[in-house]
Protein backbone atom coordinates (compact mmCIF):
# COMPACT_ATOMS: atom_id res chain seq x y z
CA UNK A 1 0.00 0.00 0.00
CA UNK A 2 1.12 3.54 -1.01
CA UNK A 3 0.60 6.58 1.23
CA UNK A 4 2.37 9.97 0.31
CA UNK A 5 3.37 10.21 4.24
CA UNK A 6 3.38 8.16 7.01
CA UNK A 7 3.67 9.12 10.61
CA UNK A 8 5.20 6.76 13.07
CA UNK A 9 3.52 7.27 16.99
CA UNK A 10 0.30 8.98 17.56
CA UNK A 11 1.24 10.49 20.59
CA UNK A 12 1.11 14.47 20.61
CA UNK A 13 3.54 15.17 18.00
CA UNK A 14 1.65 13.01 16.07
CA UNK A 15 -1.79 14.41 16.63
CA UNK A 16 -0.57 17.21 15.96
CA UNK A 17 0.45 16.36 12.74
CA UNK A 18 -2.45 14.71 11.56
CA UNK A 19 -4.57 17.71 12.86
CA UNK A 20 -3.16 20.53 11.45
CA UNK A 21 -2.85 18.81 7.82
CA UNK A 22 -4.49 20.55 5.21
CA UNK A 23 -7.57 18.82 3.74
CA UNK A 24 -6.30 18.11 0.42
CA UNK A 25 -3.39 16.13 1.77
CA UNK A 26 -5.19 13.95 4.54
CA UNK A 27 -6.06 11.04 2.53
CA UNK A 28 -2.21 10.73 1.66
CA UNK A 29 -1.63 10.77 5.50
CA UNK A 30 -1.17 7.43 7.61
CA UNK A 31 -0.10 7.28 11.39
CA UNK A 32 0.80 4.13 12.65
CA UNK A 33 0.96 3.48 16.25
CA UNK A 34 2.39 0.30 17.70
CA UNK A 35 0.13 0.07 20.88
CA UNK A 36 -3.68 -0.31 21.17
CA UNK A 37 -3.85 3.26 22.25
CA UNK A 38 -3.34 7.05 21.13
CA UNK A 39 -2.20 9.88 22.97
CA UNK A 40 -1.46 8.33 26.39
CA UNK A 41 1.13 10.73 27.42
CA UNK A 42 -0.77 13.57 26.10
CA UNK A 43 -3.49 12.49 28.80
CA UNK A 44 -0.64 12.59 31.35
CA UNK A 45 0.25 15.95 30.76
CA UNK A 46 -0.46 18.34 33.67
CA UNK A 47 -1.44 15.48 35.63
CA UNK A 48 -4.52 15.23 33.26
CA UNK A 49 -5.16 18.56 33.26
CA UNK A 50 -3.25 19.33 29.76
CA UNK A 51 -0.60 21.97 30.49
CA UNK A 52 -0.70 23.09 26.60
CA UNK A 53 1.76 25.50 26.27
CA UNK A 54 3.26 28.89 28.37
CA UNK A 55 2.47 32.51 27.94
CA UNK A 56 4.79 35.56 27.34
CA UNK A 57 7.08 36.43 24.68
CA UNK A 58 8.17 33.35 22.05
CA UNK A 59 11.87 34.45 22.82
CA UNK A 60 11.73 34.29 25.99
CA UNK A 61 11.07 29.80 25.02
CA UNK A 62 14.47 29.80 24.00
CA UNK A 63 15.81 29.80 27.50
CA UNK A 64 13.57 26.63 28.66
CA UNK A 65 15.12 24.07 26.53
CA UNK A 66 18.42 23.73 27.87
CA UNK A 67 21.42 24.21 25.94
CA UNK A 68 19.63 23.32 22.48
CA UNK A 69 16.37 26.12 22.74
CA UNK A 70 18.33 28.42 20.43
CA UNK A 71 18.79 25.96 17.60
CA UNK A 72 14.89 25.63 17.28
CA UNK A 73 14.04 29.25 17.13
CA UNK A 74 12.96 29.25 13.58
CA UNK A 75 10.84 26.48 14.44
CA UNK A 76 9.47 28.15 17.53
CA UNK A 77 9.05 31.64 15.96
CA UNK A 78 7.43 30.48 13.05
CA UNK A 79 4.60 28.56 14.85
CA UNK A 80 4.52 29.88 18.12
CA UNK A 81 2.74 29.72 21.25
CA UNK A 82 -0.06 32.46 20.16
CA UNK A 83 -0.69 30.29 17.00
CA UNK A 84 -1.05 27.17 19.07
CA UNK A 85 -3.60 28.48 21.60
CA UNK A 86 -5.62 29.82 18.41
CA UNK A 87 -5.35 26.58 16.73
CA UNK A 88 -6.28 24.81 19.69
CA UNK A 89 -9.47 27.28 20.54
CA UNK A 90 -10.29 26.83 16.46
CA UNK A 91 -10.82 22.94 17.62
CA UNK A 92 -13.57 24.37 19.67
CA UNK A 93 -10.99 23.86 22.64
CA UNK A 94 -11.40 27.39 24.51
CA UNK A 95 -7.52 28.15 26.98
CA UNK A 96 -7.18 30.08 29.65
CA UNK A 97 -4.04 31.37 31.14
CA UNK A 98 -3.11 30.60 35.22
CA UNK A 99 -1.48 33.85 37.19
CA UNK A 100 1.83 31.61 36.39
CA UNK A 101 1.89 31.80 33.48
CA UNK A 102 0.65 28.32 32.37
CA UNK A 103 -1.78 27.96 29.81
CA UNK A 104 -4.39 25.14 30.34
CA UNK A 105 -7.77 24.32 28.07
CA UNK A 106 -10.76 26.07 30.00
CA UNK A 107 -12.60 22.71 30.82
CA UNK A 108 -9.30 21.39 32.50
CA UNK A 109 -9.17 18.32 31.24
CA UNK A 110 -6.83 16.44 28.76
CA UNK A 111 -9.11 14.33 27.21
CA UNK A 112 -10.98 17.73 25.29
CA UNK A 113 -7.17 17.89 23.78
CA UNK A 114 -7.10 14.19 22.55
CA UNK A 115 -10.96 14.22 21.61
CA UNK A 116 -10.38 17.50 19.09
CA UNK A 117 -7.38 16.78 17.70
CA UNK A 118 -8.76 13.08 16.74
CA UNK A 119 -11.82 14.85 15.37
CA UNK A 120 -9.92 17.55 13.19
CA UNK A 121 -7.37 14.91 11.91
CA UNK A 122 -10.60 12.13 11.18
CA UNK A 123 -12.15 15.53 9.66
CA UNK A 124 -8.59 15.79 7.46
CA UNK A 125 -9.35 11.76 5.86
CA UNK A 126 -6.16 11.09 8.36
CA UNK A 127 -6.47 7.54 9.23
CA UNK A 128 -4.82 5.89 12.42
CA UNK A 129 -4.00 2.43 12.97
CA UNK A 130 -3.32 1.12 16.46
CA UNK A 131 -1.56 -1.87 17.18
CA UNK A 132 1.08 -1.37 14.18
CA UNK A 133 4.59 -1.52 15.62
CA UNK A 134 7.24 -0.32 13.05
CA UNK A 135 9.77 -2.98 12.98
CA UNK A 136 11.97 -2.06 10.38
CA UNK A 137 12.28 0.55 7.80
CA UNK A 138 14.15 0.18 4.16
CA UNK A 139 14.91 3.21 1.93
CA UNK A 140 13.59 2.70 -1.74
CA UNK A 141 13.66 4.75 -5.03
CA UNK A 142 10.19 5.97 -3.91
CA UNK A 143 11.27 6.97 -0.91
CA UNK A 144 10.43 4.57 2.04
CA UNK A 145 9.15 1.02 2.73
CA UNK A 146 7.62 0.18 6.23
CA UNK A 147 7.79 -2.94 7.55
CA UNK A 148 4.73 -3.37 10.19
CA UNK A 149 3.96 -6.14 12.99
CA UNK A 150 4.72 -9.78 13.11
CA UNK A 151 2.91 -10.28 10.13
CA UNK A 152 5.09 -8.40 8.26
CA UNK A 153 3.00 -5.86 6.51
CA UNK A 154 4.38 -2.94 4.25
CA UNK A 155 3.68 -0.09 3.26
CA UNK A 156 5.68 2.45 0.95
CA UNK A 157 5.66 6.28 1.52
CA UNK A 158 7.72 9.46 -0.02
CA UNK A 159 7.51 11.18 3.39
CA UNK A 160 8.24 9.64 6.46
CA UNK A 161 7.29 11.13 9.72
CA UNK A 162 9.40 9.97 13.03
CA UNK A 163 6.96 11.21 16.04
CA UNK A 164 7.70 8.19 18.52
CA UNK A 165 8.92 10.14 21.68
CA UNK A 166 11.45 9.44 23.93
CA UNK A 167 11.75 7.05 26.71
CA UNK A 168 9.81 8.23 29.47
CA UNK A 169 7.18 6.98 30.82
CA UNK A 170 8.15 2.97 28.90
CA UNK A 171 4.52 1.75 29.51
CA UNK A 172 2.69 3.64 27.89
CA UNK A 173 5.11 2.86 24.57
CA UNK A 174 7.11 5.65 24.07
CA UNK A 175 10.15 3.50 25.25
CA UNK A 176 12.85 4.98 22.90
CA UNK A 177 12.72 1.34 21.34
CA UNK A 178 12.23 3.14 17.74
CA UNK A 179 15.45 5.18 18.16
CA UNK A 180 17.47 1.74 17.75
CA UNK A 181 15.42 0.96 14.39
CA UNK A 182 16.60 3.89 12.86
CA UNK A 183 19.91 4.09 13.97
CA UNK A 184 20.58 0.41 12.94
CA UNK A 185 18.78 0.61 9.37
CA UNK A 186 19.58 3.88 8.48
CA UNK A 187 21.97 5.01 10.73
CA UNK A 188 20.65 8.04 12.02
CA UNK A 189 22.80 9.60 15.10
CA UNK A 190 21.53 9.21 18.28
CA UNK A 191 22.39 11.12 21.31
CA UNK A 192 22.30 9.17 24.12
CA UNK A 193 19.41 8.88 26.37
CA UNK A 194 18.93 10.76 30.28
CA UNK A 195 15.55 11.30 32.02
CA UNK A 196 14.40 14.55 32.28
CA UNK A 197 11.89 16.20 34.23
CA UNK A 198 12.74 13.65 36.67
CA UNK A 199 13.36 14.66 40.87
CA UNK A 200 16.38 14.31 42.38
CA UNK A 201 17.71 11.48 45.25
CA UNK A 202 20.35 12.31 47.73
CA UNK A 203 21.99 10.42 50.61
CA UNK A 204 20.66 10.67 53.74
CA UNK A 205 17.79 12.35 52.50
CA UNK A 206 16.07 14.03 55.63
CA UNK A 207 12.60 15.25 54.87
CA UNK A 208 10.64 11.99 54.84
CA UNK A 209 8.13 13.06 57.10
CA UNK A 210 7.76 15.95 55.52
CA UNK A 211 6.13 15.57 52.46
CA UNK A 212 4.25 17.83 50.67
CA UNK A 213 6.18 21.19 51.99
CA UNK A 214 6.96 23.73 49.12
CA UNK A 215 9.36 26.70 48.70
CA UNK A 216 8.18 29.35 46.59
CA UNK A 217 11.70 30.81 45.88
CA UNK A 218 14.29 28.18 46.19
CA UNK A 219 18.02 28.39 44.63
CA UNK A 220 19.91 25.37 43.36
CA UNK A 221 23.53 25.17 42.96
CA UNK A 222 24.92 21.95 41.05
CA UNK A 223 28.60 20.87 41.18
CA UNK A 224 29.58 18.18 38.54
CA UNK A 225 32.83 16.07 38.66
CA UNK A 226 34.11 17.33 35.56
CA UNK A 227 34.24 20.83 37.34
CA UNK A 228 30.94 22.17 35.19
CA UNK A 229 28.50 23.87 37.64
CA UNK A 230 24.93 25.08 37.03
CA UNK A 231 22.67 27.70 39.08
CA UNK A 232 19.33 28.42 39.10
CA UNK A 233 16.30 29.64 41.25
CA UNK A 234 12.50 28.39 41.26
CA UNK A 235 10.05 26.71 43.38
CA UNK A 236 10.99 23.71 45.30
CA UNK A 237 8.93 20.52 46.39
CA UNK A 238 9.70 18.01 49.12
CA UNK A 239 8.13 14.37 48.61
CA UNK A 240 8.21 11.76 50.82
CA UNK A 241 11.56 10.08 48.62
CA UNK A 242 13.25 13.13 47.12
CA UNK A 243 13.85 16.74 46.08
CA UNK A 244 11.20 17.65 42.98
CA UNK A 245 9.11 20.71 41.89
CA UNK A 246 9.97 22.91 39.18
CA UNK A 247 13.57 23.65 40.28
CA UNK A 248 14.26 20.60 40.38
CA UNK A 249 12.60 19.21 37.37
CA UNK A 250 13.97 21.65 35.29
CA UNK A 251 17.35 21.28 36.13
CA UNK A 252 17.59 17.90 36.24
CA UNK A 253 18.88 17.54 33.15
CA UNK A 254 22.29 19.03 34.59
CA UNK A 255 22.06 16.38 37.67
CA UNK A 256 24.53 13.39 37.52
CA UNK A 257 24.50 10.73 40.50
CA UNK A 258 27.65 12.13 42.34
CA UNK A 259 27.18 15.37 41.53
CA UNK A 260 27.10 17.94 44.94
CA UNK A 261 24.53 20.24 45.13
CA UNK A 262 23.66 22.93 47.58
CA UNK A 263 20.36 24.19 48.31
CA UNK A 264 19.07 27.60 49.36
CA UNK A 265 15.72 27.12 50.92
CA UNK A 266 15.58 30.71 51.96
CA UNK A 267 16.79 32.36 48.76
CA UNK A 268 18.03 35.26 47.72
CA UNK A 269 19.21 35.13 51.18
CA UNK A 270 23.25 34.39 51.49
CA UNK A 271 24.92 32.63 54.09
CA UNK A 272 26.88 35.92 55.44
CA UNK A 273 23.49 37.82 55.25
CA UNK A 274 22.03 35.42 57.58
CA UNK A 275 25.36 35.37 59.80
CA UNK A 276 24.78 38.94 59.89
CA UNK A 277 21.39 39.13 60.84
CA UNK A 278 22.32 36.37 63.58
CA UNK A 279 25.13 38.83 64.73
CA UNK A 280 22.50 41.84 65.11
CA UNK A 281 20.21 39.96 67.32
CA UNK A 282 22.31 37.06 69.23
CA UNK A 283 23.59 38.94 72.23
CA UNK A 284 21.10 38.36 75.60
CA UNK A 285 18.56 36.92 73.00
CA UNK A 286 16.62 33.84 75.04
CA UNK A 287 14.62 33.23 71.68
CA UNK A 288 15.62 29.62 70.26
CA UNK A 289 17.25 29.05 66.73
CA UNK A 290 14.24 27.12 65.96
CA UNK A 291 11.87 30.14 66.65
CA UNK A 292 14.47 32.69 65.20
CA UNK A 293 14.62 31.34 61.79
CA UNK A 294 10.66 30.41 61.54
CA UNK A 295 9.95 33.53 62.17
CA UNK A 296 12.42 35.39 60.29
CA UNK A 297 12.32 33.61 57.02
CA UNK A 298 8.76 32.44 57.28
CA UNK A 299 9.14 28.99 57.40
CA UNK A 300 7.72 26.10 58.53
CA UNK A 301 8.15 24.88 62.45
CA UNK A 302 8.77 21.15 61.40
CA UNK A 303 10.94 21.91 58.51
CA UNK A 304 13.25 24.10 61.12
CA UNK A 305 13.09 21.46 63.31
CA UNK A 306 14.19 18.50 61.12
CA UNK A 307 16.77 20.96 59.75
CA UNK A 308 18.59 21.94 62.77
CA UNK A 309 18.52 18.71 64.48
CA UNK A 310 22.02 17.42 62.93
CA UNK A 311 23.99 20.06 64.43
CA UNK A 312 21.66 20.10 67.39
CA UNK A 313 21.05 23.68 67.65
CA UNK A 314 17.11 23.72 67.59
CA UNK A 315 16.62 24.09 71.26
CA UNK A 316 19.20 26.25 71.85
CA UNK A 317 18.86 30.03 72.57
CA UNK A 318 20.44 32.78 70.41
CA UNK A 319 22.66 34.03 72.62
CA UNK A 320 24.45 31.05 73.44
CA UNK A 321 25.99 30.26 69.68
CA UNK A 322 29.61 30.16 69.15
CA UNK A 323 30.74 31.73 65.89
CA UNK A 324 31.01 28.14 64.13
CA UNK A 325 27.80 27.07 65.27
CA UNK A 326 26.04 30.45 64.03
CA UNK A 327 27.78 29.45 60.57
CA UNK A 328 26.53 26.12 60.73
CA UNK A 329 22.77 27.01 61.46
CA UNK A 330 22.92 29.96 58.18
CA UNK A 331 24.76 26.93 55.72
CA UNK A 332 22.00 24.19 56.85
CA UNK A 333 18.97 26.77 55.26
CA UNK A 334 21.13 28.73 52.61
CA UNK A 335 23.89 26.62 51.48
CA UNK A 336 22.67 23.23 52.40
CA UNK A 337 24.86 20.50 51.12
CA UNK A 338 23.95 16.96 49.26
CA UNK A 339 25.11 14.28 47.37
CA UNK A 340 23.16 12.89 44.69
CA UNK A 341 22.51 9.29 44.84
CA UNK A 342 20.70 9.81 41.81
CA UNK A 343 17.56 11.39 39.74
CA UNK A 344 14.37 9.28 38.98
CA UNK A 345 14.51 6.44 36.17
CA UNK A 346 12.21 6.63 33.12
CA UNK A 347 9.47 5.35 35.02
CA UNK A 348 9.35 8.68 36.68
CA UNK A 349 11.00 11.22 34.78
CA UNK A 350 8.11 13.38 32.43
CA UNK A 351 10.56 13.69 29.55
CA UNK A 352 14.16 12.30 27.96
CA UNK A 353 17.13 14.05 27.30
CA UNK A 354 18.63 12.77 24.16
CA UNK A 355 17.15 11.64 21.09
CA UNK A 356 18.38 12.18 17.25
CA UNK A 357 20.91 14.24 17.20
CA UNK A 358 20.00 17.98 16.12
CA UNK A 359 23.32 18.55 14.04
CA UNK A 360 21.74 15.18 11.68
CA UNK A 361 18.54 17.98 11.24
CA UNK A 362 17.55 20.53 9.03
CA UNK A 363 16.03 22.77 12.05
CA UNK A 364 13.92 24.43 9.73
CA UNK A 365 11.83 21.62 7.83
CA UNK A 366 12.69 18.59 11.01
CA UNK A 367 13.87 16.95 7.97
CA UNK A 368 17.10 14.91 7.89
CA UNK A 369 20.08 16.17 6.05
CA UNK A 370 20.98 12.66 4.87
CA UNK A 371 17.45 11.30 3.73
CA UNK A 372 15.18 13.73 1.95
CA UNK A 373 11.83 12.83 2.76
CA UNK A 374 12.72 11.59 6.19
CA UNK A 375 11.08 14.08 9.27
CA UNK A 376 11.33 14.18 13.20
CA UNK A 377 9.23 15.79 15.40
CA UNK A 378 8.60 16.02 19.17
CA UNK A 379 10.25 14.33 21.58
CA UNK A 380 12.00 12.17 19.18
CA UNK A 381 14.48 14.62 18.80
CA UNK A 382 17.00 15.98 21.22
CA UNK A 383 15.27 18.74 22.60
CA UNK A 384 13.71 18.80 26.40
CA UNK A 385 11.73 21.44 27.51
CA UNK A 386 11.36 23.05 31.37
CA UNK A 387 7.99 22.29 32.75
CA UNK A 388 5.42 24.41 31.81
CA UNK A 389 3.49 23.08 28.76
CA UNK A 390 7.36 23.60 27.09
CA UNK A 391 7.81 20.05 25.76
CA UNK A 392 4.17 20.08 24.23
CA UNK A 393 4.90 23.57 22.27
CA UNK A 394 7.84 21.97 20.62
CA UNK A 395 5.64 18.89 19.19
CA UNK A 396 2.88 21.24 17.99
CA UNK A 397 5.47 23.83 16.54
CA UNK A 398 7.56 20.73 15.18
CA UNK A 399 5.00 18.99 13.24
CA UNK A 400 3.71 22.03 11.79
CA UNK A 401 7.60 22.76 10.57
CA UNK A 402 7.18 19.55 9.09
CA UNK A 403 3.73 19.73 7.43
CA UNK A 404 5.17 23.18 6.11
CA UNK A 405 8.16 21.09 4.50
CA UNK A 406 5.50 18.65 2.86
CA UNK A 407 2.63 19.91 1.83
CA UNK A 408 3.59 23.57 0.98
Amino acid sequence: MYKKTIVVGAGAAGLFFGAAAPVSAGGDILILEKTDKIGTKLLMAGSGHCNLTHAGSIKEFLLCYGQNGSRIRTCLYRHNNLEYVRFMESLGVPCSEREDGKIFPVSMDSRDVKKALLEAAAANSVTIMKNSPVTAVTVIPEGFEVTVGSKQSSYICTNLVIATGGASYPTTGSDGTFLQVLKNALGVEITELHPALSPMYVQNYPFEELSGISFKNAGLKIFNKNSSSHEAAGDLLLTHRSFSGPLILNNSRYINTGSRVEINFIFPYTVSGVLSSIKEVFRGNNKTVSSFFAEKYSLPKRFVATVLEPPGLSERKLSSLTGGEMEAAARAFAAADYSVSGVGSFREAMATSGGVCLDSVNLSAMESKTYKGLYFIGEVLDIDGNSGGYNLQFAYSSARAALDAIYT
